[in-house]
């Protein structure tokens, strides 16, 4: 118990380089050293936390400073708190910046594995910075203990989202249910998600999907999802449907 207080008392950072079965690393950041030294103001001997994505966290001891560069000498190592169980594709629809970056933290805390940026007809936002969205979603990593980062793609058109994890689903040789929020269609019936392997959401802009993006699906075969009678915002929509999902395959919970 003790050990766990004092785990979580330490600061955590996500690094690029994987550890594997190293001792010691040098990590070659100068904004994670700025980071480590001048905003937490730690110090040679302190110690912190990194994980690389692969799933594991490091406790480690500040061996080193550089000006671009910190030396770890690594002391323990265990499973990071939370691995996503499944692969979730979100893709939601570009809204305006605060909220879609809103998303993206939330989507990351709840493990979403894959963030796809939809320029949807009524999306009025056409644009998204790349940089800081990996920012934000390395930060809600660090922060939930979460043990990867999730990947975030470039903005798409829906013909070419829906291209994109079609093809996923061919090269893993295993099927993506596909399920869009649409606040029109009909309570049921609604997938059961318990035990498939990879999940992809499609979520709208205000105002929703337009009639021709509506016919895509339908054309598509990807069913028509709606979650209540009354009509959410696109990040409330995100969540409630995340949840639905997550909590499905890590609490048992079954999407009917």
């Amino acid at each position: 118990m003790h050990r766990a207080r004092q785990y979580m008392r330490l600061h955590r950072f996500y690094i690029s380089e994987p550890v594997g079965l190293q001792t010691e690393i040098t990590v070659h950041s100068a904004d994670l050293a700025n980071q480590v030294r001048r905003v937490f103001r730690l110090k040679q001997g302190d110690s912190l936390i990194v994980f690389d994505g692969s799933g594991s966290d490091y406790e480690c001891r500040i061996a080193e400073f550089a000006e671009e560069s910190v030396t770890l000498n690594i002391t323990t190592s265990e499973r990071s708190r939370f691995m996503p169980a499944r692969n979730v594709y979100l893709c939601a629809a570009v809204v305006k910046k605060d909220t879609f970056e809103w998303i993206v933290e939330k989507a990351t805390e709840l493990g979403v594995t894959h963030i796809i940026p939809v320029m949807a007809d009524r999306s009025e936002k056409k644009s998204l910075n790349e940089a800081r969205l990996r920012k934000i979603a390395i930060e809600a990593s660090e922060q939930s203990g979460r043990g990867d980062v999730p990947e975030i793609a470039e903005i798409l058109t829906l013909e070419k989202c829906v291209e994109l994890l079609r093809g996923e689903a061919s090269e893993r040789k295993a099927e993506i249910t596909l399920v869009a929020l649409h606040t029109e269609s009909d309570f049921s019936p609604r997938p059961r998600l318990g035990g498939i392997e990879s999940a992809g959401l499609f979520i709208g802009p205000e105002g929703g999907w337009s009639p021709e993006e509506i016919e895509l699906f339908h054309r598509r075969e990807i069913p028509l999802l709606c979650l209540g009678k009354q009509v959410l915002r696109a990040e409330t929509a995100v969540i409630a449907a995340l949840s639905q999902v997550v909590f499905d395959v890590n609490q048992g919970f079954t999407l009917t």
